[in-house]
C-alpha cells in the first residue's frame, strides 16, 4: 500500500519551482518596464494625444502698420492641427499662418498678427497661445526685436 501512494505521488506532472519563480521574474520585469515608460512619457508617440514644446526662444517683429510676425520653432511627437493663436493679453488677429499643421519633429512656425493699441518695446517678451486641434494650448515666449519693413 505504502508503494502505492509514493508511484501515484510520482506521476504527477507540473511545473518545478525554478521554473515557475523564473516566469514570475520575467513577469515582474515587464510589467515594471511598461510602468517606468509610460511614467516618463517614453510611449508618448504610440497613441493619444501628442505633446507640443517650444524649442528655443522666438522672436516677434513688425512688419507694417499694427501687422507682427512671431517666428516659432515647436517640436511635436505626433501630427497635430493648429486651430487658433493670439497674443496674450492684446487684441489681436491671425492674419497669416505659414502651416495649419504640426508634424512630427521640429516645425518652424510663422505667425502674421493684426494687433491695434499694441505697442512693445525692444527686449521685451511676450507670451503666444496656439491653440491646437486636440483642445490643448501652447504657450510660447517671443522676444519683440523692433520693426522690420
Amino acid at each position: 500500500m505504502m508503494s502505492l501512494k509514493l508511484k501515484a505521488k510520482r506521476s504527477k506532472k507540473g511545473l518545478s519551482g525554478a521554473v515557475t519563480a523564473l516566469i514570475l521574474v520575467i513577469a515582474s520585469v515587464i510589467i515594471a518596464l511598461v510602468v517606468v515608460g509610460f511614467a516618463f512619457g517614453l510611449f508618448g508617440a504610440l497613441g493619444g494625444t501628442p505633446i507640443v514644446q517650444q524649442v528655443g526662444s522666438g522672436v516677434l517683429y513688425q512688419s507694417g502698420n499694427n501687422e507682427y510676425v512671431a517666428t516659432i520653432t515647436l517640436h511635436s511627437t505626433g501630427t497635430v492641427t493648429i486651430d487658433s493663436a493670439s497674443i496674450v493679453g492684446v487684441d489681436s488677429t491671425v492674419v497669416g499662418l505659414s502651416t495649419q499643421t504640426l508634424s512630427v519633429g521640429p516645425n518652424t512656425l510663422v505667425i502674421t498678427f493684426s494687433a491695434n493699441n499694441f505697442t512693445p518695446q525692444p527686449g521685451s517678451t511676450y507670451q503666444i497661445s496656439i491653440g491646437l486641434g486636440d483642445g490643448t494650448t501652447v504657450q510660447a515666449a517671443v522676444t519683440y526685436i523692433g520693426s522690420q519693413q
